[in-house]
């Protein structure tokens, strides 16, 4: 087994008045101030929840008070563990969470949900390569919003990952339009395409929290199914909830690592 791993997490946002509580009083002052600010109840209680759940889930690998975390943040402020070993990344949307905990840095994940737009083909133009953009457009009607979002949450990923954020430009992150596609081309001061991992994250069913998914090797190497030990604590439990019509993906650098697939219910 690989000394690197990551760890993807998948849980719901919707908790009960008790369990926001105990979250809140995980969070730090400027957290709190945080959560104060937002004027309506159902997104001050998302954040909450995202927070918190994320310092108890960080908290659970040492065994430390989740209260006791601190957070600074990159160059492009990319959020970061001060003096952690850990690196993190946190996607949400709606009330569907994902997050990704490795013991290496510049990983990124994404989730969206699925939406029919009517400016798709805009959207795509200003936001794809030039041949990203062509082999969606050929695409028949009915495929164009997955292949849609399966792009741009990979785009999402990696400049997470990197820690710009869209300011980098995700039409220079240029990737294989198929299931499964892969960089095809970014900017040159974050290396080859080659250097990167891109894994398609299947959100639609609830996850198996004894469930590892093994990636060795380096790039495209095959996926073993392997028995594993559950890490997590007596708050950690399995997410019965789904997430129907979304898209996730998950950006690392192409190292060799252990994936496991960790469902978390903070209930």
């Amino acid at each position: 087994m690989s000394k690197h791993f990551v760890d993807v997490w998948q849980g719901g946002l919707s908790l009960s008045a008790d369990t926001l509580a105990r979250l809140a009083s995980r969070l730090s002052e400027e957290e709190t101030l945080k959560a104060q600010a937002f004027k309506l109840p159902a997104l001050r209680d998302r954040y909450i929840a995202a927070r918190g759940v994320l310092r108890e889930a960080l908290a659970s690998y040492s065994a430390v008070d989740p209260a006791t975390l601190k957070f600074g943040a990159g160059p492009y402020g990319k959020p970061a563990l001060i003096d952690g070993a850990l690196h993190f990344n946190i996607s949400h949307t709606a009330d569907s969470l994902l997050m990704a905990i490795a013991n290496f840095p510049d990983i990124g994940i994404d989730i969206e949900a699925v939406k029919l737009r009517r400016n798709f083909a805009s959207l795509a133009q200003r936001c794809f390569s030039e041949r990203e953009y062509q082999g969606w457009y050929e695409l028949p009607t009915e495929s164009q919003a997955e292949a849609f979002y399966r792009l741009w949450t990979k785009k999402e990923a990696f400049v997470k990952a990197v820690g710009r954020g869209i300011a980098l430009g995700i039409e220079q992150c240029e990737f294989e339009l198929d299931t499964g596609g892969q960089l095809l081309a970014i900017p040159d001061e974050y290396g080859p395409a080659s250097a990167w991992l891109v894994h398609e994250l299947d959100v639609g069913d609830a996850v198996n929290p004894a469930l590892d998914l093994c990636r060795s090797g380096v790039g495209r190497s095959s996926v073993t199914e392997l028995g594993s030990v559950f890490r997590g604590n007596d708050d950690f439990g399995e997410f019965q909830g789904r997430i129907n019509n979304s898209c996730a993906a998950l950006v690392t650098p192409a190292c060799s690592y252990d994936l496991r697939r960790l469902a978390l219910s903070a209930d």
